[in-house]
C-alpha cells in the first residue's frame, strides 16, 4: 500500500471522528423509532431464506460490514477484503469468512462472504417466481408504511415539485439551504452532512435522486460521497435500498423521506446537529 494511503488515518480529521460511530444497531433502532421498517422486512426475508439458526451469523456479518464501511468512509469492499485506504478497523471475523470461502463461481464475481447470501442472490436472479413474490412482499411493505406515515401523493409528484418538497422536509430537520439543490447540517463534532438532489432524465422520478456527502469542516475536499441507498446507506443499514423500488408517486415520497431521515439519524450519532 502506498505510504500516503497508510497515513490517511492520521492526516484526515474526518477519519478520526467517524471512528466514534456507535455502529449499525443504535443507528438502525433510531431509524426504526421514526416509523420506518421496510428494511427490516428485507432483513427478515433473508433470515427466513437462510434459516433462523443463521440469524446471529447474519446480524454479525451486517454489523461488521457496516463498521468497516463507516470507518473507511465507504472506501472498501468488505466481501472482497479490499480497502482503498488504510483501514482504521479491519474485521477479523470477516477475514476468517474470506479465508474459508470457496472458489468464486462465474458469473458471480463479487459474492458475499456468507454462502447463504450467495444462494439467495442466485435464487433472485434465476427463479422468476421467487423474484416476483419477493418484489410483491416489498411493495406491500412500502404501501403499509406509506399509509402508516400518512404519505399523500394523490396529486402526483413532477420533477418541478421535488426541490420545494426537499426544501421543506430538510429544513424541518435542521438542514440549511446551501444552494438551490443542496442542504447542509454541521454536527457538534464538526462533521458536515450534505444532501443534494439530481433531477436529470425523465420528468417522473421513480427512483431516488438524492446524493449524500459527509466531510469535516476543516477539510472540504476529503469526504464520503454516495448516491441513493445502494452503496453506503445500504451497507450501514442493510435493506434500505428496498425503498428505491418505487412504482408510484407515493412510494417515491416514502423513499425520499426514508433516506433523508436515515441520513439525519446518522448525523445524530455524531452529536447534536446544528445548521451551518
Amino acid at each position: 500500500m502506498p505510504a500516503d494511503d497508510a497515513q490517511l488515518t492520521e492526516d484526515h480529521p474526518l477519519l478520526r471522528v467517524v471512528s466514534k460511530w456507535p455502529g449499525r444497531g443504535p443507528t438502525q433502532r433510531a431509524f426504526e423509532s421514526l416509523g420506518f421498517s421496510v428494511h427490516h422486512v428485507w432483513q427478515n426475508e433473508i433470515i427466513r431464506f437462510c434459516g433462523e439458526h443463521q440469524s446471529q451469523l447474519l446480524n454479525r456479518y451486517w454489523d461488521e460490514v457496516a463498521l468497516e464501511t463507516m470507518l473507511s468512509i465507504g472506501k472498501c469492499d468488505s466481501d472482497m477484503r479490499h480497502f482503498a485506504i488504510q483501514p482504521q478497523y479491519r474485521s477479523a471475523f470477516l477475514d476468517e469468512l474470506f479465508a474459508a470461502r470457496g472458489p468464486i463461481e462465474p458469473p458471480y464475481q463479487h459474492p458475499p462472504l456468507l454462502k447463504c447470501l450467495l444462494e439467495h442472490h442466485k435464487k433472485v436472479w434465476e427463479d422468476r417466481e421467487f423474484r416476483e413474490n419477493r418484489s410483491a412482499l416489498f411493495r406491500r411493505a412500502r404501501a403499509v408504511e406509506a399509509e402508516r406515515l400518512a404519505i399523500d401523493a394523490k396529486d402526483g409528484l413532477k420533477k418541478k415539485d421535488v426541490i420545494p418538497f426537499l426544501e421543506q422536509f430538510c429544513s424541518a430537520r435542521g438542514f440549511e439551504g446551501y444552494s438551490r439543490n443542496r442542504w447542509r447540517k454541521k454536527t457538534d463534532s464538526d462533521l458536515v452532512f450534505e444532501i443534494g438532489v439530481w433531477l436529470g432524465g425523465n420528468m417522473f422520478r421513480m427512483w431516488s435522486p438524492l446524493k449524500f456527502r459527509i466531510f469535516h469542516a476543516d477539510e472540504l475536499k476529503f469526504g464520503l460521497d454516495v448516491e441513493g441507498a445502494a452503496g453506503l446507506l445500504g451497507r450501514l443499514v442493510p435493506g434500505v435500498a428496498t425503498y428505491e423500488g418505487c412504482s408510484n408517486d407515493r412510494e417515491y415520497v416514502l423513499c425520499v423521506r426514508a433516506l433523508v431521515e436515515l441520513f439525519n439519524v446518522i448525523a445524530g450519532t455524531f452529536g447534536d446537529g446544528r445548521a451551518s
